[in-house]
């Protein structure tokens, strides 16, 4: 739905692409409570992943569940603003410019892999679990 609701279509003859288009606006509140429901819980079941693999030091499974946590963290912003996310790629500096955001996304996203680069693991755990309460609050103040 949200690759037809953004394409520019080069060529459509028939008006086939223009008649789904049309059905993707405005976003469905179907879709955005099923997004919810679906990330807005994985969004700390992968920081607590991550913490699991604290005491080891394992940094590839710290940085996988950090992703996933960040990834699912976008899942909800673009939910939360009736926008559609077809592709992770720039999604949280996108999320970060939205009405409804976390305060300073992308400053505290670029921490949280900087903590992580540096094998300040606990510390970016902590980091992605304020950026989780923020967008928790988000969703019940919504």
């Amino acid at each position: 739905m949200g690759e037809i609701a953004l394409c520019r279509p080069l060529h459509d003859p028939d008006g086939l692409i223009a008649a789904l288009k049309a059905k993707t606006a405005p976003y469905p509140p179907a879709l955005r409570e099923a997004l919810l429901r679906r990330f807005r819980w994985e969004i700390l079941f992968a920081i607590e992943n991550a913490e699991l693999a604290l005491p080891r030091g394992d940094s590839t499974q710290i940085a996988g569940c950090a992703y996933r946590a960040l990834a699912c963290l976008a899942q909800v912003l673009f939910a939360l603003n009736g926008q559609y996310l077809i592709n992770e790629k720039g999604a949280l500096a996108q999320a970060g410019n939205f009405p409804m955001t976390v305060r300073d996304l992308a400053t505290r996203v670029a921490e949280v892999w900087r903590q992580i680069g540096a094998g300040q693991h606990a510390t970016a755990m902590q980091t992605l679990r304020e950026l989780d309460s923020d967008v928790q609050k988000i969703c019940r103040a919504d």
